[in-house]
């Protein structure tokens, strides 16, 4: 999800194929190259796809890439709980700047939903 904010934390939402990419670079201790997140990812898409997807997503500061020879490789910036928190933390201040404590009733349900003390 892109986000148009300009608050003073990133918003990292991520779209669907963003998040697949995410997954693959977390379970994996080593840089990948495209063709190895592709693999991974298995879900018919185009290398040149996937490619564009991992750009855009280092532009935004998402993951990192370095070049190794000829090829990028892609690696998380953060481990999986870290980007969740920072999420979660950017979703919480834009929620409250916008609409204030009348918020609260539906993080209290939330939490009564997902018995989160």
């Amino acid at each position: 999800m892109n986000c148009n904010c300009h608050s003073t934390a990133k918003c990292k939402m991520l779209g669907g194929l963003e998040q697949k990419i995410m997954e693959v670079l977390w379970s994996s201790s080593d840089p990948l190259k495209p063709s190895e997140v592709l693999a991974r990812v298995n879900n018919g898409h185009a290398y040149t796809t996937i490619m564009t997807v991992l750009k855009r997503m280092a532009d935004k500061k998402l993951i990192k890439r370095k070049l190794k020879g000829n090829t990028y490789q892609y690696q998380a910036l953060q481990s999986k709980s870290d980007f969740a928190a920072l999420a979660l933390e950017d979703l919480f201040a834009r929620l409250f700047e916008s609409y204030g404590d009348s918020v609260l009733p539906a993080f209290k349900k939330f939490a009564k939903k997902y018995n989160i003390k």
